[in-house]
Parts: structure tokens; sequence; C-alpha cells
């Protein structure tokens, strides 16, 4: 009944309007949301102290190139109007600002498809120097369009109002462009959060993923209460923490927020509290860029740690892998099947063994060469692989021999599950290569299969040699087949 539910409503036409306007509605709504907050929050005659609007537009377009149309751009376009128009501006202002707001995306975007997929997730130690290198030019573009609009408009001087736009704009891209590529729409920055609170064991353990944090909130109290041409360096300890404990996603989103507060605090102390003898817009614009800079290097550290740890987990893999068939190599077959073993020796559980080899397969490398024998080792893991599931461990032993380690099941299920690998590899379509591409090459397995229930003294050896001996009759036998004890 649930298949013909599915199928029902897999058939149900859709609305294409509703579809191709899906896009355009998520722009206009998220652009004209962050105009009104950058709006709503900036100093009275200055420019917003945030304006995240311009760098996750960026970021969205670059993300998701179904938006990235003309009527995308259009809706974007008139949620910066919008959010210019209902706040009190005039509606060719509000247009001119918006068009001095979309220069900067799109030179921002141009730049961004240029970059490849590590460059775009902060993968290389450079990436942070490349988005550095786009943040300033498209601060440029649209510092430039604002200057003029702000000369006309507003009077002000167009070298100050340039550096006072391009200023502001450097820093709001520099603090939320790598925050917005890297953040998941899955929640997953929230999932890591709680993640840490879970493998945390208790006491001094639960409060120690936490004290990075602990430590930047500190930080910002002290720029609050503080203060001082010092303050706008009191986080850089701390989040330099954070970029060497946590995850680039979760700690481009903690410099995200200190930067953001930073900026909304200084520039409003600045602006109340200013000296006399002290131009207000020279310092803002000194802060913002103190700020845009104060960013770069804790992100730089979480993007070359994160590279790190890709490495790592690639040198890792390397290391316990097969580089043919991707299954695990011997050693760490056997090292994962005697924690196995001992964890299922405790419990008294039973554990099946499957030793698989290939028939005839030296024939094959004579016959079709070495190249399309490591095809054929490759296609047999994938049709074993297919037929395990997530708790059973596969290996390859060497040459054409594989090992399956099946927890938990019965006798009778690990000769079908062996039975089934069996037939499924005889009805492969496996051909050459090269010049014998279009032929077919049939491929035929002998297996042996034990079952025990362990105990604290069962041994991984012992029962892979059992299996073994098992495998060797099934060839001795006629091959093509499954032997159980």
């Amino acid at each position: 009944m649930q298949e013909t539910k599915s199928s029902v409503r897999d058939k149900s036409p859709r609305n294409p309007y509703v579809s191709y306007m899906q896009g355009p509605v998520i722009v206009a709504s998220v652009v004209f949301a962050l105009s009104l907050l950058g709006i709503l929050t900036r100093p009275e005659h200055m420019l917003a102290a945030l304006w995240p609007a311009n760098a996750i537009l960026s970021a969205i377009l670059v993300r998701n190139p179904r938006f990235n149309t003309l009527l995308g751009w259009l809706a974007a376009c008139m949620g910066y109007v919008a959010a210019d128009y209902i706040t009190g501006s005039t509606p060719w202002v509000s247009l001119l600002l918006a068009l001095a707001n979309l220069c900067g995306v799109m030179v921002a975007l141009m730049m961004l498809r240029r970059l490849c997929f590590e460059d775009i997730s902060l993968l290389r130690p450079r990436s942070i120097g490349r988005l550095g290198i786009i943040s300033f030019l498209s601060s440029i573009a649209s510092g430039s369009v604002g200057a003029v609009v702000s000369g006309l408009y507003f009077g002000t001087e167009p070298v100050m109002g340039f550096l006072f736009w391009s200023s502001a704009e450097f820093a709001n891209f520099v603090v939320i462009l790598p925050f917005a590529l890297t953040v998941s729409l899955r929640f997953a920055v929230l999932n890591d959060i709680v993640a840490m609170w879970r493998d945390a064991a208790s006491g001094w353990e639960k409060v120690k993923p936490y004290m990075p944090v602990l430590a930047v909130l500190a930080s910002l109290l002290l720029v609050q209460f503080v203060g001082g041409p010092g303050a706008i360096v009191f986080p850089v300890p701390a989040l330099l923490w954070c970029a060497l404990v946590y995850r680039l996603q979760v700690t481009a989103f903690i410099v995200f927020l200190v930067s953001q507060s930073l900026i909304y605090v200084l520039e409003f102390n600045l602006v109340f509290n200013l000296p006399a003898h002290m131009d207000a817009y020279w310092a803002v614009v000194s802060t913002r860029l103190g700020i845009a800079l104060l960013a770069i290097g804790p992100l730089t550290v979480a993007s070359i740690n994160a590279a790190r740890t890709v490495l790592l987990r690639q040198l890792d893999h390397a290391a316990n892998h097969d580089f043919l068939t991707g299954l695990l190599s011997r050693r760490a077959f056997v090292t994962q099947g005697n924690e196995l073993v001992d964890r299922l020796g405790v419990q008294q559980d039973r554990l099946s063994v499957v030793l698989i080899d290939i028939d005839h397969f030296k024939q094959i490398n004579d016959s079709y060469g070495h190249a399309t024998g490591d095809f054929v080792l490759a296609e047999v893991a994938e049709v074993i692989r297919q037929h395990l599931q997530e708790n059973d461990l596969i290996g390859r032993l060497g040459g054409e021999e594989f090992a399956v380690l099946l927890p938990h099941i019965s006798p009778q299920a690990a000769e079908d599950v062996a039975q089934k690998i069996r037939n499924a590899i005889a009805g492969a379509q496996i051909f050459g290569m090269g010049s014998m591409a279009d032929t077919r090459i049939f491929i035929t397995i002998s297996a042996g299969v034990i079952s025990r229930n362990l105990t604290s003294f069962s041994n991984l050896d012992q029962l892979i040699l059992e299996a073994d001996k098992l495998m060797y009759e099934a060839k001795r036998a006629g091959r093509n087949r499954v032997l159980i004890a």
C-alpha cells in the first residue's frame, strides 16, 4: 500500500511556475531581511555598521547556480530597494544604493566562480588569502559606485565616501563570506556544537570543549569594559584557540559573530565617545579595516587545520585500505577483526566467517592482461560490498582472496549471503579492456563459510584458517560453489 501511495505522489503534477519563482522569492526575501537588519543597526548619518546582505547574497549565488539568473538579480535588486525605501529613502536613491551593492556582489561572484571546490570550502592554506583578494576587489567596485551616490545625494566628499564605503564592504565580506560559504543548511554547525557536549565525559571533561568559547566571551567583556586602542586585538588569542580546537565551520561561525560584535560595539563607542580632535570617519574606517584583518588570522589557521585534517584522513584511509579495491587491507582487517572477535567473545555472540577466492584468476591475467585482472578484482569487491550490512567487515587478504566477517547472524543466513554473492558475481556483466572491450568475462568464485558462538578464548586466525580450508575444499569439489561447516 505504501508503494502505491508513493508512486501516486511521485506522479502528481508540479506547477512549473511555482518552481520557477522559488529561487527569486528566496533571494528577494533574504536580501530584504538582511538589508533591513543593516539599516536598522546603522549609526545616525553613517553607513550601516553591519551589512551582511552582499556577502551572503554572493555565497547564495555561487552555492546555488540555479538562482543566478536575470530574474534572481532583479529579485535581489527589489530586496535592496524595498528595505531602503520603507526606511525613508527616495526611490531613486534606493535604486542607486542597490546598484552599488550589486556591483560588489557581481565582482565577487565572477571571481568566486573561478575558484575550485577546495578553495570555496576553505580546505587549502591559501583559500583565505584568495577570499581576501576577492573581498578587496568587490569592496573597491561597490565603493566606487557608492562614493558617487554618497557625493550626489548626501554631500559626502568623494574620497572619504569611497574609503568609508569600501572599508565597510571589505570588513563585512572578509568576516561573513567564509561563514556563508561553509555553513551547512542542514544545521551541521549546530550538530557539531551538540556533538561537543555528547562526546564529553563528566566534570572537567564536560567543560573542556567549551573553554575556547568561554575565552572568546571573556575577551569580548574586556573589549566592552576596558576599551582603549588595544581593545580590538583582545579576542585574537581566543579565536586562534577556537581555530585549533573546533572544525572549520564552527570557527567561521564564531569569527563571524565576534567580528560583527566588534564592529557594532567599537563603532558605536567611537561615534559617541570620540575625542574632539579625531575625525569620526577616519576612526571608523580604521576600526573596520582592523577588524577585517583581525579575522583573517584565525580563519587562516582554521583553514590550514581543516586541510591538515583532510590530509590525515586520506593518509589513514590509504594506510588501512587496499588501493585497488577500496576494501580494508589485510593489516587493517586483522586489527578490526580481532577487536570484533574480542567484543563478541565477551558477549558470547555468534560470528560467521566467509573466505572467498576468484576461480582461475591466473587465467584471466594471462588471457586478458593484468589491467583487466585489476578491473575484475575491483568489480568483484564491489559486488561483495553491495551484499553486506553496515556492521559487516570485508577485507582483501591478498591476491584474489577476500574475507568477510558477519556478526550476529545464523549459519543459514551466512550461507545465504555467500550464495547471493556467488550468484551475483556469476551473473555480473564484466568485460575486457582495450581491444577486448566487447568480450564478456565470466567470473566464478569459491567460498568457505563457518559460523561459531564465540567465547573469550576465540581466535580470529583460527576462524579464518577453518574457513580457508572449506574454501579450498570447494575448489577441489569443482569450484563455483559455497561450502559451510
